[in-house]
């Protein structure tokens, strides 16, 4: 803060001097070391140079500490792209694989719980998709799956995980999004699949269950709980999204 305040000082003692706020006098007597006529305007240059240097000071203090932010958080985005490309990945649909997902669903869980985040889960599976393998074949079930799996990644942020869970059922995790914002993906998502039209089967419907992370969760309770969610969609007339608190 030195230099701030040293800027200040010398600036209104400048202006004191031109202004003539500070007058010398030479007189035919001993001069003193520290004349009591410069105490007053000392003082208040002294005041007038503490605050806006402390103010300058406080600002940059400011800028600095947002830099180091933005450096952090640029830098954790670049750890866990990272760590996300070192993940297995589903050979089929590009997903991570369920292999993936557990390794990484304790590691979120804690770190939800530790930093008081809210974290939430989807679960989903395509309707009918036995019936889509039987009358078509499982060339464009496959095809299916990997169509799917581009319209869902393609609507999600780069901070979520989209994992193929097994079969025809896959996983959007949700990291910092709480019940109400997952709810509005699952919902995002449910419409642009059923939009979409796929090759030879046309439309494709699936069903969703959403939940939120719980304090007293462990990493098999929060999926069950998603999973009823779904179970419930499903015999609800599927195509549409339930959520589980």
């Amino acid at each position: 803060m030195f230099k701030y305040y040293a800027k200040y000082f010398l600036l209104y003692l400048f202006i004191g001097i031109i202004l003539g706020s500070l007058q010398i006098y030479v007189v035919m007597e001993p001069i003193e070391i520290f004349p009591r006529y410069l105490l007053l305007p000392l003082l208040m240059i002294l005041l007038f140079a503490y605050f806006p240097a402390r103010a300058e000071y406080r600002l940059q203090e400011m800028r600095e500490m947002k830099k180091r932010e933005e450096h952090s958080e640029k830098y954790k985005e670049t750890i866990q792209s990272t760590q996300r490309g070192r993940l297995k990945r589903d050979a089929l649909t590009g997903a991570l694989s369920k292999e993936a997902f557990n390794e990484i669903i304790g590691l979120k869980i804690i770190e939800a719980k530790h930093v008081s985040s809210p974290l939430s889960l989807i679960l989903f599976d395509i309707d009918f998709f036995k019936k889509i393998n039987d009358t078509y074949g499982h060339i464009v079930g496959d095809q299916v799956l990997k169509e799917l799996s581009e319209v869902v990644r393609s609507n999600l942020r780069e901070s979520e995980y989209f994992v193929r869970w097994g079969g025809e059922e896959f996983i959007v995790l949700l990291p910092g999004t709480h019940l109400n914002g997952a709810l509005m993906v699952a919902e995002k998502l449910r419409r642009k699949v059923e939009e979409y039209t796929f090759p030879e089967v046309e439309q494709v419907t699936c069903s969703f269950g959403v939940t939120a992370l719980k304090n007293n969760d462990t990493i098999k309770s929060f999926i069950v709980r998603a999973d009823e969610a779904l179970y419930e969609a499903k015999n609800d007339g599927r195509n549409r999204v339930k959520e589980k608190v």
